[in-house]
């Protein structure tokens, strides 16, 4: 276990909270890697002087977080793989956090910068050739009749995951996945007043310029794409 704190002198408070926070800073730490075992409830509940109810309870938030899993006959482990499981407790944060409809739209931009940026460093011509396909399907399916709305979220979910995966940071994959999913209603109501306006080819077009930028591997022409894309959200949602 190296120098892991996990077992000094126990400050006020709920017993399986502190517990909690004592296996997240040694994650952080690095000082817990994945696949390390974990203390059994037995060495916690003796070592710490606590019952072991408390204890139970710490290892069954961070098992449902995915953070910790329960090898039957072995004991319990610090998971070794991503799980989705992973981005809840933020997600849940942030959806019951107070923001307004601004400051997501800032943060939608903020992020999306970054996944251009590295798309732009990593991805491949193949890759980016896809992209451009996807966007040429999106923008058919933005001109069909009858309008199919939820066909077209569709369509615009696949090329955005899509760029956030050849962006081959995993890490700001999952932070891209955490905005759509809050963020999801605001791709409806874009796509939406697109149709009721007759402007179905605003956003569209806006994917494809992005790809122009991949493609051109002009990171110079980020910043003014990100003020015309989020002045187009604002033009749509605000």
């Amino acid at each position: 276990m190296g120098n892991i704190n996990l077992f000094a002198e126990l400050p006020k408070g709920s017993i399986s909270e502190i517990i909690i926070q004592r296996i997240t800073d040694a994650l952080i730490s690095g000082e817990l890697k994945p696949g390390d075992k974990i203390p059994t409830e037995v060495e916690f509940s003796e070592k710490l002087g606590v019952s072991r109810n408390g204890v139970r309870e710490a290892i069954k938030v961070l098992v449902a977080f995915g953070v910790l899993e329960i090898r039957r006959s072995e004991g319990t482990f610090v998971v070794e793989e991503y799980n989705h499981k992973l981005l809840d407790p933020l997600l849940y944060g942030l959806i019951l956090s107070e923001h307004s409809m601004e400051e997501l739209l800032e943060v939608k931009i903020a992020i999306a910068n970054s996944v251009l940026y590295l798309a732009i460093l990593n991805a491949s011509d193949e890759e980016i050739g896809k992209l451009r396909e996807m966007g040429m399907e999106f923008k058919r399916i933005m001109n069909e009749k009858p309008a199919d709305i939820e066909k077209m979220y569709q369509s615009s979910k696949r090329f955005n995951e899509y760029l956030s995966e050849i962006s081959q940071n995993r890490m700001l994959c999952q932070l891209d996945s955490i905005i759509r999913k809050i963020a999801s209603f605001t791709r409806h109501k874009a796509i939406e007043v697109s149709v009721e306006r007759k402007m179905v080819n605003a956003l569209p077009d806006n994917y494809l310029k992005e790809v122009d930028i991949l493609e051109a591997r002009d990171k110079r022409a980020i910043a003014d794409f990100m003020d015309e894309r989020l002045e187009l959200w604002q033009k749509l949602l605000l």
